[in-house]
């Protein structure tokens, strides 16, 4: 038995134990009764509303590197006699894809299959409601993992269903990733429940995620997961009463009728704000919590470290009995500007990722002296954020009555088993009424007067950043019309109309070269809806594009990073811009000629011992380019043992491509073409990507001079891309070379979710691919 197939057999035997351990815990059956196959019953309806898509199949194929849709669609990592099509990007030599392993190619479709061992479906729900698929009762709510929260679902909820009201669960539906709960164990979803009451929380990123999605998973009596689209690869035998609306999928068909969000604003006419400084805000004890002036809902917030003692923070209700949506204020910082896939930033207020709210109130206007409380649990840490851009956090819909008792908003000081200190926040509560609207000026020729739902702008797909492109959105509850706005930025100052009527898409024709942001908003009788959030593309000319260069003549180092690997120890020597051996103009780039020692050498100097001169450039976005490479002109007169390195990077640590020591006697070209980097073979599509040049020198020996370099040039091309100008003709070289960054204080890091996810040696949560693109039909 080789290496590879010792380690495969391994890991799959490890995540089958995993996967009966997760099952025991997670999805436990429900009954003992007999293993007899059970009728498939129609009772699921959308776990979200409006519309999404879809990222992650169900694997019907317990085997390792298998892949088995119900279709009959098949994908198998040893087994790849065919090529995708447009614009995926060709397998590696195993059939998987050339970014992420764990997806292999079908034939059947010829479109990669996501994910090895998915037990569940992956909706890309980014920090949107998430509701219950059907009534029943909630058996948990909390972390999968209570001593790594990193692990697993994260924040879930499982509800077991009777389907036949004999008291026994047929079915579990389980929903991972969360980041707010509003559910705890044994509540109950009637069978006559509003929307209000099916909303279990908001989905996000948590557990073993690398970006916000709902996995959302079913499981029959016995604990075993199946795939509610067609399990036992049965297309008639489905769960669904109706399937969920999703973008076109190669797998799965779209639901017909798009579910519509109970009226949730948080500045809803009539609502009124309990903060941490008013009489209705208590602590307890006094003092406990640390009053901040510098920022927060009315510039002050309070805060404090936990598990750290027992102090609560308690809002109590002062307002008109009714029903009221409750928001929480989190004093996180989100810069508006911002794009929607920025990482979160570290240096936040709130860290702790498990607040728990007890939300203690009337029951109903017709038993104003019962009393009840219900529990949210919300990741302050996550927001606000890119998709939730508000720090008003929702956290449920109850009635209030301080007649007969005082309601209140309370905040536990005590997080749910977190991992090391963090730091919790207590600043504003909002009551916002819940509004049905209707407009009696409107009633007789509008009715119901209510305004339409707030339609979705699909995502534009654009990948090769034509002038010709289309934007669509869904069809929105209630709209009669549609306005979409375009802007030249993401505030949207300067916005025109480019479409108004009754369609659902547009088509955009010859655009110049730049970034255009569009919006859309429905309208009838009522009035209009809100904004759709923003979706953006980029129009690139046609051909190679210079996206960065450093020809030395101007500022340096400029867009690049140079430093000293080893610091001072050995000297301080940095790139240089020296006029020393300039290839064109009058300077060129020395590896040693720069820092407080590197800046002193004259001319021809020999260069130093232990020298590691890095120059970086990055992070820069190939998700779309067709063609990617870097060039450039070198000198070299080294001695064998010191060398000049050039390589690419996807994380801005590990960078990898060739190293030379020779003496060229004069310039020669070089370069790196980015679909055959070594080792990581074609970084484009990738988010983040780093290219960088380093000098390296032993401890004993040296030349003269060492190495220049000039003309550095790195490009792309999205469309009609002519050949790669930088002939990889390697001589001497050793490739596949790796160098490691020893990173100094100020160069930039990978942003969040842009790492390459791995298979996680757990039977159920999964990496979300971020920022790797799903495929698409």
């Amino acid at each position: 038995m080789n290496h590879k197939t010792r380690r495969h057999l391994l890991l799959f035997i490890f995540v089958m134990l995993c996967g009966l351990t997760a099952t025991a815990t997670l999805a436990t059956p429900a009954s003992s009764r007999s293993a007899a196959p059970q009728q498939a019953t129609a009772f699921l309806s959308a776990p979200y509303y409006g519309s999404t898509w879809l990222s992650s199949i169900f694997d019907h194929d317990p085997r390792a590197r298998h892949i088995l849709a119900f279709t009959g669609a098949v994908a198998q990592e040893n087994n790849c006699p065919c090529q995708p099509l447009p614009p995926e990007p060709p397998p590696n030599p195993n059939c998987s894809h050339p970014n992420f392993p764990s997806a292999y190619l079908s034939c059947n479709i010829r479109r990669y299959l996501y994910y090895d061992g998915h037990n569940g479906i992956d909706y890309v729900l980014r920090y949107a409601y998430v509701r219950a698929a059907a009534p029943g009762t909630v058996a948990r709510a909390n972390w999968a993992n209570q001593a790594n929260h990193q692990a697993s679902y994260g924040l879930h909820v499982r509800i077991d269903h009777d389907i036949n009201g004999d008291r026994i669960t047929d079915y579990q539906t389980i929903y991972g990733h969360m980041s707010v709960l509003r559910v705890r164990q044994n509540d109950e979803i009637p069978v006559n429940a509003d929307e209000f009451a099916r909303i279990i929380g908001i989905s996000g990123n948590t557990g073993d995620s690398t970006g916000p999605h709902l996995h959302f998973e079913v499981r029959n009596a016995a604990g075993t997961p199946v795939d509610p689209y067609g399990p036992d690869r049965n297309p008639d035998h489905k769960l669904w009463i109706e399937r969920p609306s999703i973008d076109p999928h190669v797998i799965y068909t779209s639901g017909n009728r798009l579910l519509t969000a109970p009226p949730i604003v948080e500045n809803e006419s009539g609502y009124f704000t309990v903060d941490d400084g008013d009489a209705s805000f208590a602590e307890n004890p006094a003092g406990c919590w640390t009053v901040d002036t510098t920022t927060g809902w009315n510039t002050n917030y309070r805060h404090r470290n936990v598990p750290d003692g027992n102090c609560t923070a308690t809002w109590n209700f002062p307002g008109t009995p009714g029903r009221y949506n409750v928001f929480v204020y989190v004093p996180n910082f989100w810069n508006p500007a911002w794009p929607d896939n920025q990482a979160i930033p570290a240096n936040r207020n709130a860290t702790v990722d498990a607040a728990q709210y007890t939300v203690y109130h009337t029951v109903s206007s017709s038993q104003p002296n019962v009393k009840q409380d219900n529990v949210a649990v919300v990741n302050q840490w996550a927001y606000p954020n890119g998709y939730h851009r508000s720090p008003w956090v929702y956290i449920g819909t109850y009635y209030f009555n301080n007649q007969f008792g005082t309601d209140y908003v309370r905040l536990e000081s005590q997080a749910m088993n977190p991992v090391g200190q963090m730091r919790m926040t207590a600043d504003a509560v909002r009551f916002v009424p819940v509004r049905y609207r209707t407009y009696l000026p409107l009633v007789l020729k509008c009715y119901p007067a209510i305004v339409p739902a707030t339609p979705v702008l699909n995502t534009i797909s654009n990948p090769t950043r034509a002038p010709n492109y289309t934007v669509s959105w869904q069809p929105a509850s209630g709209a009669e019309t549609y306005t979409l706005q375009e802007a030249t930025n993401p505030n949207f100052s300067g916005a025109v109309t480019v479409y108004s009527g009754a369609g659902t898409l547009w088509a955009a024709t010859n655009k110049p070269v730049g970034t255009y942001y569009y919006r859309v908003r429905a309208t009838n009788c009522a009035g209009n809806s809100g904004w759709s959030a923003a979706q953006s593309t980029i129009v690139s000319p046609p051909g190679w594009v210079t996206i960065a260069s450093q020809n030395f003549e101007g500022t340096f180092p400029g867009d690049w990073i140079v430093w000293d690997d080893n610091g001072s120890t050995y000297g301080e020597y940095y790139w240089g811009k020296r006029n020393c051996r300039p290839y064109a103009g009058s300077y060129s780039g020395w590896g040693v000629g720069g820092g407080a020692q590197g800046a002193a050498l004259s001319c021809g100097s020999t260069y130093p011992h232990n020298a590691r001169s890095w120059m970086v450039y990055g992070p820069f976005d190939l998700r779309d380019a067709a063609a990617g490479e870097m060039g450039f002109q070198v000198w070299l007169s080294t001695k064998p043992g010191d060398e000049a390195f050039w390589g690419v990077s996807v994380n801005g640590v590990n960078f990898y491509g060739y190293a030379w020591s020779t003496q060229t006697g004069g310039w020669v070209e070089k370069g790196i073409d980015f679909t055959r980097v070594p080792t990581l073979t074609n970084v484009l599509r990738r988010e983040a990507v780093w290219v960088a040049l380093l000098f390296s020198s032993d401890g004993s020996g040296a030349r003269a001079e060492g190495v220049y370099v000039d003309n550095i040039e790195v490009r792309v091309c999205y469309r009609g891309c002519p050949g790669s100008r930088y002939i990889q003709t390697w001589g001497g070289q050793r490739e596949g070379v790796m160098a490691v960054v020893q990173r100094p204080e100020g160069i930039p890091r990978a942003p969040a979710g842009v790492t390459q996810p791995f298979l996680s040696p757990l039977s159920a949560p999964e990496p979300f691919r971020s920022p790797l693109p799903v495929p698409q039909p």
